[in-house]
């Protein structure tokens, strides 16, 4: 309980100086508010975010149909980083990333790593994120099937989630399935794609996709992407 004495000097203290003085707590809640999340600048896609991707947080983005997208996403996620001057590291199952079809400045703060399965992209994100260069990791398990990451033990996964929450990183993790129970944000990706979007501004086609905040069911199967990142273009 607060000593009225100390209170009322507390007050007298606010009145005299207005606006200087706050609170730990008013401090620790601007703070959040402030970090919480990192937007994306698409509206659809932060409003389904709830602001942007979350700091401290797995995101997953799922595209659950064949071309559903999420490709698009990612790519648009790397130009983002290089405004922001934010280094990236990319883990790739698979090594489907073509660089020749992204701009040359947008590779200057990619990391790539190629990975020969979820497990060891998994691996790779726990050594990662305990280094304090890499604000933004985005893992490619779409060319992945769920029995791929399933094997991967959850008490890793939380490793992961504290050292990200220490250092208040944002990974996203692109796949055709929902991925560990670490991860509390879900959103289902879905950007038309017919043959003759291929050479339109790939943030055009991000703004104009539907991305929907969801919760999946164990019981859904995965489906493997149709077509590679070359497919991409640079707008």
């Amino acid at each position: 309980m607060v000593d009225s004495g100390k209170k009322a000097a507390l007050e007298a203290i606010r009145n005299q100086l207005g606006g200087k003085v706050v609170s730990g707590t008013e401090f620790l809640q601007e703070r959040e508010a402030h970090n919480a999340c990192l937007p994306t600048h698409f509206p659809g896609l932060d409003e389904a975010l709830g602001g942007g991707l979350p700091r401290g947080q797995l995101t997953e983005m799922i595209g659950s149909s064949v071309s559903s997208g999420s490709g698009l996403v990612m790519a648009e996620l790397l130009a983002l980083a290089r405004r922001e001057r934010r280094y990236v590291m990319l883990l790739d199952v698979g090594r489907g990333f073509t660089p020749w079809s992204f701009p040359d400045q947008d590779l200057e703060v990619l990391l790539w790593v190629g990975c020969d399965n979820a497990k060891m992209a998994i691996e790779a994100l726990d050594v990662a994120t305990r280094d304090e260069n890499f604000s933004l990791f985005l893992v490619d398990l779409r060319d992945s099937e769920a029995a791929d990451w399933k094997s991967v033990r959850s008490n890793q996964w939380y490793r992961i989630l504290g050292q990200m929450r220490q250092r208040e990183t944002v990974t996203v993790l692109f796949a055709p399935s929902p991925v560990t129970a670490a991860s509390k944000v879900r959103v289902e990706v879905t950007i038309p794609m017919p043959l003759a979007s291929l050479n339109e501004n790939r943030a055009e086609l991000v703004k104009r996709g539907r991305f929907r905040r969801t919760h999946f069911s164990s019981s859904q199967k995965p489906s493997r992407r149709a077509c590679p990142l070359e497919a991409l273009q640079a707008g």
